[in-house]
């Protein structure tokens, strides 16, 4: 086959959008030519309609935070519900000892979720860092002058990715365990749960390897067994300090087997695409296909800007894209025609407007509009 004709070719077998192999397989039952394989290969990388529609294999290897230096100065904070009630669970974790604090609220507005956190805080003492998600009550502008005025950082996690706060997320799912099974049990659940958080804060912590309560205040608290006491404060921190260095590590290590985890290289400059988080109907392309240009790269967290707006996700959210952020103004392309028809059997002239529309897979289509 001449080389004028090639790439026509490879084109013209992939109009179907099959993938890799059945692309290859088509193109090679009728013609061949030297590289062809090649020219399928690139083709179907730079298709950015299959570049929209396929999942991305892409999962970040997970990234372990540290342990705190000492208990009670970086808290998360999640909210749980609504409940059968009508009520939300404000929880509050110590991301050191992992103890928490549950407070019953009627709304996650921020006019209620500030004084309950003031009055957990009058309790316990001051953090240096209060980790949230980007819910509402924590993006107001009295939530932040409260932070101000208290004295603590506010730390919001990345948009869309409960993974950042994970020591919240993993003590919401026993905790509404528990209230779920109250309420198969026609028990009052809020008895329910105090009696959970009772035995949850004096349980040995998966990580840490020891109870919440005792690593926070560092004794124990009377329980319906009897306890003998065991190792003192400075003991009980390298202890603590230890066992969750290794259990995150184990965790990273199976997390990233399972997802067969591997670093993106994303980079500021780059062109992405960004996967939809809303699918409007069974039509809806698994990644935006309108490049957007990344404009910040923070760890895992990456930034990226249109012409109207910026986003903010975890790097899995992202895929690469040769396509420029031009690319994306020629999805939307719009020429219009002005024309005038002349019915037989009407005096007046009747003026319309044909826009054509330029889609994502090159096709142009036709409108016809009538203009008044």
């Amino acid at each position: 086959m001449p080389m004028s004709l090639r790439d026509r070719a490879v084109s013209l077998a992939h109009e179907g959008h099959q993938g890799l192999t059945k692309t290859k397989a088509f193109i090679r039952s009728k013609v061949w030519f030297p590289g062809i394989n090649d020219r399928v290969d690139s083709l179907i990388k730079d298709c950015i309609a299959c570049q929209a529609l396929t999942r991305s294999k892409l999962m970040e290897p997970l990234r372990m935070s540290e342990m705190p230096g000492e208990p009670w100065t970086a808290l998360s904070a999640d909210f749980c519900g609504p409940l059968p009630s009508g009520d939300y669970l404000f929880v509050i974790t110590d991301e050191y000892s992992r103890y928490p604090v549950v407070e019953i609220i009627r709304s996650t507005s921020g006019h209620t979720v500030i004084p309950v956190l003031d009055k957990v805080l009058a309790a316990y003492g001051i953090p240096k860092i209060l980790k949230t998600d980007n819910g509402s009550p924590f993006n107001s502008y009295e939530f932040r002058e409260y932070a101000a005025s208290i004295g603590f950082s506010h730390r919001r996690i990345t948009p869309r990715w409960p993974r950042a706060n994970a020591q919240a997320e993993s003590f919401n799912k026993p905790m509404m365990k528990n209230i779920k099974a109250a309420e198969v049990e026609r028990k009052s659940w809020k008895q329910s749960m105090y009696r959970f958080l009772r035995q949850y804060r004096n349980t040995p912590h998966s990580s840490t390897g020891v109870n919440p309560f005792k690593l926070l205040f560092g004794r124990e608290t009377n329980t319906k067994l009897p306890s003998i006491p065991k190792e003192k404060r400075p003991e009980l921190d390298e202890y603590a300090r230890q066992n969750d260095e290794n259990a995150k590590t184990r965790m990273k290590h199976l997390a990233d087997l399972k997802n067969k985890a591997k670093s993106n290289d994303i980079e500021e400059g780059d062109t992405v695409l960004i996967r939809n988080e809303v699918k409007k109907n069974k039509l809806t392309p698994i990644f935006d296909p309108r490049p957007q240009t990344v404009i910040k790269k923070k760890g895992t967290m990456i930034t990226v800007s249109d012409s109207e707006k910026q986003t903010t996700r975890n790097a899995s959210f992202f895929k690469s894209t040769k396509h420029s952020a031009k690319f994306s103004d020629q999805l939307d392309e719009e020429e219009e025609l002005d024309i005038e028809i002349h019915p037989k059997e009407e005096k007046t002239n009747l003026q319309f407007k044909v826009v054509q529309h330029v889609s994502a897979n090159h096709h142009h289509i036709f409108k016809i509009m009538s203009v008044k």
